[in-house]
């Protein structure tokens, strides 16, 4: 190689201020210019563009912690932190624009677009990636006794403008401080957590929807897209199928994991996972809050500038449901199931679900139920779960073991809320399990809850 001379390095090393200095202008441009429009997002595009109908009171804001903070725990209080974030367009000045006429127009849509990519977007993305990384794969991990520890980029639009060479990289890493190696099935646990972190959120946010009868706020309709759609290109990538070196990436880590505890090293083998988990994700996309997320944002939120919409649900005897398909990661492979919310007009709401297995490589199923928001008193809320699986053991802290014993399960836990004024109430959940996996619940048989309070924040 021919060497380079020092008049040319310095040549070279202007040229680099010279573009650097052009990018530092052009940043300060677009962020100036989005600050302005931002102030624009909260006119009558916002405020005169208020559903025809009230929306209902948020829902309070749940805080609660456990001795490891589990995947539910961590998710629930997470998803409460993200959604106080969104509390930012409540400080927002109000400006009256007249949008009947097309310069009103073009500035609300203008103001609100800037919204979106600045704040709204980042908020959702950050907030799904905290719930995936601490409350997924770090949950996971402190079952398991590991210590995990975590590296977040730059979301949403900043990273590519403020940190171009992470653009290419995932959002966040959590890695595993260990004294020694993780074993199968230890390791498939881990990796799929954060991936059940996703699931169990999307959970919650639907629960909100129908207790809602329907009213929806923007901000939860990206983090419900953001819980739903993180690893799309991964499912549907022909590169699953080909096995390489170790991996960051959670579900070709997974595909892995699987071949090793089903003894499929065969290049045919891992098709065959491949393949299935990505028939199985399309499932997945069949999901009507997914699809009204859609619409919500685009026409809901940018067209008319609604902050909440109300998805259109079916009502029966005056009870709104709402029929989800899940598709979850289990440490056996993937799994089809279908959820069926129904809530009366108090806000009750029962949640009955089926989940059978898909992957192929072994038998499993579940049934259960979930009841939350039942009226005990003029200050207590009751719900209550049930769970019944037929599932292959999870052996941890054993290899080789290709054919583990399928085992009946049971889980069962009941949830309380005691509001001690308006504003502030002590909630909990008490449950037990025998040992076994479902999506948010300890692998480990024995007693599982958490406490904390609930805030009623108009």
């Amino acid at each position: 190689m021919r060497p380079e001379s020092a008049g040319a390095r310095r040549v070279e090393g202007a040229r680099a201020r010279r573009v650097e200095g052009a990018r530092a202008r052009w940043v300060k441009r677009v962020t100036g210019a989005a600050a302005s429009l931002l102030a624009l997002a909260s006119s009558s595009g916002v405020a005169s563009a208020d559903p025809p109908a009230r929306a209902p009171a948020r829902e309070p804001y749940v805080f609660v912690g456990d001795p490891k903070l589990g995947v539910e725990t961590s998710v629930r209080t997470i998803d409460s932190l993200g959604r106080i974030a969104f509390r930012y367009e409540d400080t927002l000045p109000r400006f009256e624009i007249d949008e009947r006429r097309f310069p009103g127009k073009l500035l609300g849509l203008l103001g609100r677009a800037a919204e979106l990519v600045f704040l709204d977007q980042p908020i959702a993305e950050l907030t799904g990636l905290v719930a995936h990384e601490a409350g997924g794969h770090g949950a996971r991990a402190r079952e398991l006794g590991l210590r995990p520890t975590y590296l977040f980029y730059l979301p949403g639009i900043y990273r590519p403008l403020f940190s171009a060479r992470d653009g290419e990289r995932a959002g966040a890493f959590t890695t595993y401080q260990t004294e020694g190696l993780i074993e199968e099935p230890a390791s498939v646990v881990g990796t799929l957590g954060g991936l059940e972190a996703n699931y169990v959120h999307a959970w919650w946010l639907n629960a909100r929807i129908v207790r809602a009868g329907g009213w929806v706020h923007h901000g939860d309709l990206l983090v419900y897209g953001a819980s739903k759609l993180p690893y799309a290109d991964s499912f549907l990538s022909s590169s699953l199928e080909e096995r390489g070196a170790t991996s960051a990436n959670d579900v070709e880590s997974y595909v892995t994991s699987l071949q090793e505890l089903s003894n499929g090293w065969r290049a045919e083998d891992r098709r065959r996972i491949a393949r299935r988990l990505a028939a199985g994700y399309l499932w997945n996309l069949a999901d009507p809050t997914l699809l009204y997320a859609l619409y919500g944002t685009v026409v809901s939120r940018l067209a008319f500038g609604q902050r909440t919409s109300r998805m259109p649900l079916p009502e029966i005897g005056g009870a709104t449901m709402l029929l989800s398909p899940r598709f979850a990661l289990t440490p056996f492979g993937g799994e089809q199931g279908l959820d069926l919310f129904l809530a009366d007009r108090r806000g009750a709401m029962l949640d009955v679900y089926a989940r059978v297995g898909t992957s192929g490589l072994a038998s499993y199923y579940g049934v259960g139920a979930r009841a939350l928001g039942v009226r005990a008193g003029p200050r207590v809320r009751l719900g209550g779960e049930l769970d019944a699986w037929r599932q292959p053991e999870i052996l941890l802290g054993q290899r080789g073991v290709f054919e583990p014993p399928n085992r009946l399960g049971l889980n069962a836990g009941v949830y309380g809320d005691l509001w001690l004024t308006k504003e502030l109430a002590l909630t909990g959940k008490l449950g037990a399990k025998t040992p076994g996996y479902v999506s948010g619940l300890p692998i480990a048989g024995g007693p599982h809850g958490y406490l904390g309070v609930s805030v009623a924040w108009p």
